[in-house]
């Protein structure tokens, strides 16, 4: 028997076998989806976590290429602090550099998910447990960008602007989601606060509406008012000079009015304390004048009728002396007593 017929029949017989197995566990409950799948990668591996904003729903098992070429594969997807964590399993004879860089590509637009790794340059290699961080990652586009792009040019890119605001606030997010919680909760107590100070913003806004009504009624006073002012002030710049000249010239007439005031004041006090006791007089004979003035004022009128005409001549002395009136009881309206205040008729 020949080496190639040997070799025939051991390959019959494990296919049966297998044949034979999976038989005999179909009466066991058996299924296909039950047989684990087959590793992609032969030999020993290591495990690497790698870091992405965006997994792509990227499925357990999923190839991890080099160069075109599959070195390992998918472990587990975790989410991690506003990133998703991709553990993979390479093969040992993959010598990673720290450097290196990773992306989750498609198959094709409509087809599965893989990540592709781009070795970076010499230095410190990837071990065990080793990872590489959010900012060596990367997401190829996918059909969501397609589409993307393609509404940039049908709709004028309302998608693409999504997908714009919605990648700055990853990036924004990112490492920063104390601060945001924070500017979150203070958000919340001004936007409350500022809810409930409604009503005073609403009188307010009444009050300034009726003060604007107002002021829009009373426009030609307000202009005519601002047109007179300028007018006054137009004015006072022309006569600025002036003004200032007067100034000086009071400034002046202070600086020789003050001391002369100072030094005449104690005689100017004296002198008017020497008038008090003549002015008392005055007002305490007040009656008798007006008695006097009253015989005058008859006199002049009982001439008119003695002497009718256009005028008369008449001579009149008024003799006041100063003790007649201090000697005087009382006022009487009989005009013959006059000469008794020293009142003559000549």
């Amino acid at each position: 028997m020949t080496a190639g017929s040997r070799t025939l029949r051991r390959a019959a017989a494990g296919l049966a076998f297998s044949l034979g197995t999976l038989v005999a566990g179909s009466g066991c409950g058996l299924q296909l989806e039950d047989i684990p799948m087959p590793s992609l990668v032969d030999g020993e591996t290591y495990a690497v976590t790698i870091e992405f904003t965006d997994a792509l729903n990227l499925p357990v098992d999923a190839p991890v290429k080099l160069e075109g070429a599959t070195v390992g594969q998918v472990t587990a997807v975790e989410p991690g602090d506003y990133v998703a964590e991709v553990h993979l399993a390479l093969s040992t004879t993959v010598e990673l550099p720290a450097t290196s860089r990773a992306e989750i590509r498609l198959t094709s637009p409509m087809g599965t998910a893989f990540v592709q790794l781009f070795p970076g340059g010499k230095g410190e290699l990837l071990a065990e447990g080793g990872m590489l961080p959010v900012a060596a990652t990367g997401t190829a586009p996918d059909v969501t960008d397609l589409l993307s792009s393609l509404s940039t040019v049908v709709t004028g890119g309302t998608f693409g602007d999504i997908s714009t605001i919605i990648k700055q606030l990853n990036v924004a997010l990112t490492g920063n989601s104390g601060d945001v919680r924070r500017l979150f909760a203070r958000l919340d107590t001004a936007v409350t606060d500022l809810n409930s100070q409604f009503p005073r913003i609403d009188r307010l806004t009444a009050a300034l509406d009726t003060l604007t009504t107002r002021l829009v009624d009373d426009l030609p006073e307000i202009t005519d008012s601002l047109t007179d002012l300028t007018d006054l002030v137009t004015s006072l710049d022309r006569q600025r000079s002036d003004l200032v000249l007067a100034m000086e010239s009071l400034t002046q007439f202070d600086a020789v009015a003050t001391p002369l005031t100072r030094t005449v004041r104690d005689d100017l006090l004296e002198q008017l304390k020497d008038m008090r006791p003549v002015v008392r007089t005055l007002l305490d004979e007040r009656a008798n004048v007006d008695g006097v003035m009253q015989g005058l004022i008859d006199f002049a009128g009982g001439s008119d009728e003695a002497a009718p005409g256009d005028y008369a001549n008449f001579d009149l002395t008024f003799l006041l002396d100063p003790e007649a009136l201090l000697n005087f009881e009382g006022p009487d309206d009989d005009v013959q007593d006059l000469p008794e205040l020293g009142v003559g008729l000549e």
